[in-house]
């Protein structure tokens, strides 16, 4: 797909890169091929000799694995060319091009991305992975954005900190934006934007059935997380939020975006919780607070739809992991400075309140209507864990 027919792409709200895959120098550490073929003959030889009729046969076949172990793991020096597009990707990226010819198929994936490589879609963009590159991903903006709206400069974040961060931008199109690769899977429902809002009726739909099991097993398997998930999230929070974004920031750092639960990434099996698709400070309502984490894990906006669909027993466990994700993200929250003054988040939410219109939907009785008005279900939210604080029975 060429970078011009980007248009075709259906453009939503959630962008999500897809889980990190750590390259093994192992791999590719070389034995002389005596050595290797003597290792490996040995090791086969030895699990292989008895289901072999001869010494001879058995060395052909020991030799045809080894040529071919060699071939999968032999990487051959391919340098790149003394261009300025070259000179400008990081000294990292430049390194695993350099290989195989990689650099000229990365060429040809930046003029072409495929729509087979497609990660996630935005409002603004597409994310694709890049098959020569196993940690980053390649996001195109929209052919009618002027700039990359949310405008984060490249390397001020602590190299230790994945915020799924631009590290390079094309020098001659700025549309093209590669992004450090974050590890996990959306949270929440697939296509939450299109539940908000449906661009194929021009309204929003409701919540379903399978959609509430969907987030009602997600819910639970986050609040089971180990503590240090909850503390790497405040972590990634506070760190947005003291990076300047230039030398003459006047308000200081970033705000995740709490609203749409499909910009935390979840990964389980490494109990990670990752933020990212956030954006500059430019008011002084945008500021993160604790509850952020809690709002954006708990779907704030659909919660009531969600837990009304769920069974009773479901509906009791859910208030149960609800009350856990509150605990461990204020524990959380305190261990790394973040600030737990709830007002925070109301002040964020009423401001964000002004400039969407969020449409109602109706109850499954046909007769009431659901207020899906951010502020509306905050506050539902906020009140909740304020009772659910008090109970002891959950």
């Amino acid at each position: 797909m060429k970078i011009s027919a980007i248009r075709s792409v259906n453009f939503t709200n959630s962008s999500q890169p897809v889980q990190n895959r750590q390259n093994s120098s192992a791999a590719y550490r070389m034995t002389s091929p005596e050595q290797k073929h003597q290792d490996t003959s040995s090791k086969i030889y030895k699990t292989t000799a008895f289901a072999l009729s001869g010494l001879s046969l058995a060395g052909a076949g020991i030799y045809l694995v080894h040529r071919r172990n060699i071939n999968n793991v032999r990487k051959i020096f391919t340098a790149l060319p003394d261009t300025p597009l070259a000179k400008s990707l990081p000294k990292d990226i430049q390194k695993e091009l350099s290989y195989n010819n990689k650099y000229e198929k990365f060429l040809k994936f930046l003029d072409s991305p495929r729509e087979e490589n497609i990660t996630g879609t935005g409002a603004n963009s597409v994310v694709y992975n890049i098959p020569e590159l196993d940690n980053y991903v390649l996001k195109v903006l929209h052919p009618r954005k002027n700039i990359e709206p949310n405008q984060i400069p490249l390397n001020i974040f602590p190299e230790n900190i994945n915020l799924g961060q631009p590290v390079w931008i094309h020098p001659d199109n700025f549309r093209l934006l590669i992004l450090k690769k974050v590890s996990g899977e959306p949270h929440s429902i697939k296509n939450w934007s299109s539940t908000i809002w449906n661009t194929e009726i021009n309204w929003a739909v409701p919540v379903t059935k399978e959609q509430a099991n969907v987030y009602y097993n997600k819910v639970i398997q986050i609040s089971e997380m180990k503590q240090s998930a909850f503390n790497d999230l405040a972590l990634q929070i506070k760190t947005l939020d003291v990076t300047p974004k230039n030398k003459h920031d006047t308000i200081i750092g970033f705000k995740i975006d709490s609203v749409n639960p499909n910009n935390l990434m979840v990964d389980l099996e490494k109990n990670r919780l990752n933020v990212i698709d956030y954006f500059a400070k430019t008011k002084p309502q945008h500021q993160n607070s604790y509850l952020d984490m809690v709002a954006v894990i708990s779907d704030f906006t659909l919660f009531r739809e969600y837990y009304d669909l769920l069974s009773p027993q479901q509906q009791e466990k859910l208030l149960h992991a609800l009350k856990t994700i509150d605990k461990k993200s204020y524990a959380a929250a305190l261990k790394v400075n973040l600030d737990t003054n709830e007002q925070k988040f109301i002040d964020f939410i009423n401001y964000t309140n002004k400039y969407f219109h969020v449409p109602n939907v109706p109850k499954p009785n046909k007769k009431e209507e659901y207020i899906r008005q951010y502020s509306v279900s905050a506050q539902y939210v906020i009140e909740l864990l304020k009772s659910l604080r008090k109970d002891t029975n959950i």
